[in-house]
């Protein structure tokens, strides 16, 4: 098949995303198929385009046998939603111009996340009259909603929902990442014939317990020390506040430190108060190359997060708790909801209430003093991600679902 992406993520940014994008597109040209990507320029998590990509309107190249076509797109480096609303706008719109010039594929492949990234391939496989499968990863535009942004009544967010609504409907085919996403789908445009529930999967032999972070750790200088860290983008979604809190109830622990990985609306929040004397056991690194990723997991000893307590979180999974699975690394979340409920069925982590900032320091305390549970924990995880989340059975998947909106 001659494959069409398009894609607001894809590699060299990083993130979640844009890796699991960027290796779905790569296998499924490894698997004999012609694939093209229509994506931004590099731009995440900086803001910034970088200098060999700037005063472009479109960077080619091949990498990897995939032909990559990066479009402009206006950059913010602002955490405010209002101006990366009108970044994904721009593009958008130079991807939709763009998108009329490229080669005919038999199937458009289209990441629907943001929305407008969804508009455009709509609108390019009418130009192109090419059937399109559509990928749901999140819950859009309801995220807006929980997050304070827009009220559900008001006429914005009814746009959205419209948007929405139009890219689902015309799909040859709709792949939700979870259950409950195509439940929502279902819910709001009826029975989606063909529609499927393809969850994430992860290179297991890139992402694996024995994974030399000697390196890495000389690089960061983190020494010998026990790490427990975080990872992750630091939006209005995490809840830095009870992170932070808990991290100042693990004490007396000498050779443990805290580091945290990541950039985004509350960076310059996690970094005021890092230069404070209570958090002189904390460090923090802006971003890693993909490259890095699968030391810095190497380096970590426990990883934990906070999620605030509303209907969506509750149903969220984590793209990194896909890579803590593959690599045995003992998870502590403050989270009700899915995540919780599958740590605790397979005893592969430990979770507490949301907001529990003493129950999150205390799981991480217990993980540090009990080598017998956490390597427990260890085996339980690589176990399951062995069992469920094998990347060339997702990408068998996928490939299936294009075959399928072709016809």
């Amino acid at each position: 098949m001659r494959i069409l992406f398009i894609t607001h993520y894809y590699a060299p940014d990083s993130g979640a995303a844009a890796n699991r994008l960027t290796q779905l597109a790569e296998a499924l040209h490894a698997r004999g198929h012609e694939v093209t990507v229509l994506t931004t320029m590099p731009h995440y998590p900086t803001g910034i385009i970088p200098d060999k990509y700037r005063g472009r309107f479109t960077f080619i190249e091949e990498r990897n046998g995939v032909r990559v076509i990066q479009i402009w797109l206006w950059v913010t480096q602002s955490p405010k939603i209002s101006r990366r609303l009108i970044s994904q706008l721009s593009f958008m719109l130079t991807c939709a111009v763009r998108g009329m010039f490229v080669r005919r594929p038999d199937v458009i492949f289209i990441e629907n996340q943001p929305i407008f990234t969804g508009v455009a391939g709509w609108f390019i496989s009418k130009v192109k009259r090419r059937p399109y499968m559509l990928n749901v990863s999140d819950y859009w535009p309801e995220y807006l909603v929980v997050s304070g942004v827009v009220k559900e009544q008001s006429r914005i967010y009814q746009v959205f929902k419209g948007l929405a609504n139009l890219t689902q409907r015309g799909a040859g085919g709709i792949v939700a990442m979870l259950d409950d996403l195509l439940k929502r789908i279902e819910h709001r445009l009826g029975t989606v014939k063909n529609g499927r529930v393809i969850h994430n999967g992860i290179d297991l032999k890139r992402f694996h317990p024995n994974v030399d972070a000697s390196q890495f750790r000389q690089k960061y200088t983190l020494g010998n020390y026990r790490l427990v860290t975080f990872l992750g983008g630091l939006g209005p979604h995490i809840d830095l506040e009870t992170m932070l809190e808990a991290t100042k109830l693990v004490t007396g622990y000498d050779d443990v430190r805290f580091l945290f990985v990541g950039t985004g609306a509350q960076k310059n929040t996690l970094i005021e108060a890092l230069q404070k004397p209570k958090f002189s056991h904390c460090l923090h690194i802006e971003w890693l190359g993909t490259d890095e990723i699968p030391a810095f997991w190497g380096a970590t000893g426990i990883h934990f997060w906070a999620l605030h307590d509303n209907e969506l979180d509750k149903m969220r999974f984590q793209a990194k708790l896909y890579e803590a699975l593959a690599t045995g690394t003992p998870t502590v979340i403050a989270v009700d909801g899915l995540m919780s409920e599958v740590l605790a069925e397979h005893d592969m982590g430990l979770t507490v209430a949301p907001s529990d900032a003493t129950g999150l320091a205390n799981a991480i305390k217990m993980l540090l003093d009990d080598a017998e549970l956490s390597q427990k924990i260890r085996d339980n995880a690589r176990h399951y991600a062995e069992t469920n989340l094998d990347f060339d059975k997702v990408v068998a998947a996928y490939e299936m679902m294009l075959k399928s909106a072709l016809g």
